[in-house]
């Protein structure tokens, strides 16, 4: 149960071997008439990217835990308030549709009575996701938008979506919307609401069986899949698990739900994949350039979910939230250095792949030093110009901390806005030089 206890508490607060280094590309930022562009630094080459020495202990038989962990609870132990925190919000600030009109305060008082919350844990039902879904806070398909006409709100700000939850997945099912459309869900990677039609229901039998399968994990994103009569079933998803019962030369044969299914080993593979420079390079070039999204907005990734399922084939478990991800491993507050000395700490102690760089609402991977500058992993919507303007990017991404040194404010680099580091693996001979190296620099109260 900590990782649910986690997400609740978390939520409200936000999201080697040495190559050459990168040919820098800077050029002038493109203006249109109404944003700005970042330009990137580096050509979005994996092979650039250092070369992952040694491997990181993972824990298949842990994920699988957290992965069904739903099953295996119930709802009531949380409170309504925490779990409809976004209904205050919605019905005290200033929403838009997406055609950018103000969405009523009617409009959201007839989606609150159709929540039917009053019905909280009214069921208590095991169910397996069986289609693609977005895990919604709100029990609606529209997209609740910010003021869209800044450059950082709008589409794919959908303030009402919070996960994805990929077909194959284990949810607990609390109770059902009064016009039936939604239930209420605990997955493992939250609560909110999922469209009934996606789920169907699984008894206690049902449940062992499919937790004792043996699973594999997709190699390729967006693969349309095709159920036993040659309908399209689903779309892989990196990151995702799904069950299998046989396999021969060319093909694994699973079944989610009711429809059966055969996947190519050509783009799926047993899980877990064994945590190597090879496998890791190949699962992050299927995530690199694609569009950022917000609360898995259109089924893509924010920050926290991109790094998520880099990690999740290789049965390395990492939280829903960026803040509980940094909390989850051992971390180390560096918010009192200074620019100069977070990069001195980086070359010295931060280890490429293994180590999560923290700052408020946005978390990256590090993945080693080009050309002197720290580079990370990240899916990131842009950078902040002032309170309305941006350099957009949206997209997964690797840039150095530093990109746009000379086009925005200082305060604003990723460089200066990093606060922690978190240690995917350190040992306690590391734990002590670090937090030695650190107590030095630390200024006298």
């Amino acid at each position: 149960m900590r990782y649910i206890l986690c997400f609740v508490a978390f939520l409200f607060m936000a999201c080697s071997t040495h190559k050459a280094p990168q040919k820098s590309l800077e050029k002038p930022i493109l203006q249109t008439t109404n944003s700005f562009y970042a330009n990137l630094e580096f050509e979005q080459n994996l092979s650039m990217l250092p070369t992952l020495n040694g491997t990181i202990k993972t824990n298949p038989h842990k994920y699988k835990a957290s992965f069904f962990a739903p099953w295996h609870s119930n709802f009531k132990q949380f409170k309504k308030v925490n779990l409809f925190w976004s209904f205050s919000g919605y019905k005290s600030g200033n929403y838009y549709f997406f055609n950018k009109q103000k969405i009523p305060l009617s409009w959201f008082n007839t989606q609150i009575k159709n929540a039917n919350t009053k019905a909280l844990n009214s069921l208590n039902q095991k169910a397996l996701v069986v289609q693609n879904s977005i895990l919604k806070n709100f029990p609606t398909q529209k997209a609740i938008l910010k003021n869209p006409f800044l450059q950082g709100e709008g589409i794919p700000f959908d303030y009402a979506s919070d996960s994805v939850l990929n077909a194959g997945s284990a949810v607990l099912i609390s109770h059902l919307s009064l016009d039936k459309r939604y239930a209420f869900v605990m997955s493992e990677s939250g609560f909110g609401f999922v469209e009934r039609k996606n789920l169907e229901l699984f008894d206690d039998k049902r449940t062992k069986i499919y937790e004792s399968l043996n699973f594999i994990t997709p190699l390729k994103e967006k693969m349309p899949i095709l159920d036993e009569r040659g309908q399209f079933f689903f779309e892989t998803r990196i990151g995702a698990l799904y069950p299998y019962y046989k396999q021969d030369k060319n093909y694994y044969y699973g079944k989610i739900g009711a429809r059966r299914y055969k996947i190519s080993k050509k783009i799926a593979s047993s899980f877990p994949l064994k945590f190597d420079d090879t496998h890791l390079k190949h699962q992050i070039s299927q995530l690199l350039t694609r569009p950022y999204g917000w609360g898995g907005y259109d089924f893509e990734r924010d920050c926290s979910l991109f790094l998520r399922d880099i990690f999740a084939p290789f049965g390395l478990y990492l939280p829903r939230n960026s803040l509980a991800q940094n909390k989850s491993f051992k971390n180390f507050d560096i918010s009192f250095l200074n620019n100069e000395e977070k990069k001195e700490l980086l070359k010295r102690f931060a280890k490429p792949y293994a180590t999560l760089l923290y700052m408020k609402g946005h978390i990256m991977l590090y993945a080693g030093e080009f050309d002197d500058k720290s580079v990370a992993l990240h899916s990131i919507w842009g950078l902040r110009l002032d309170e309305k303007q941006r350099l957009l990017i949206g997209q997964s991404v690797f840039t150095s901390l530093e990109i746009g040194k000379n086009q925005i404010p200082k305060e604003n680099l990723l460089l200066s806005k990093l606060s922690h580091l978190s240690f995917l693996e350190l040992n306690d001979y590391e734990v002590l030089e670090l937090s030695s190296y650190l107590s030095k620099l630390k200024p006298p109260l």
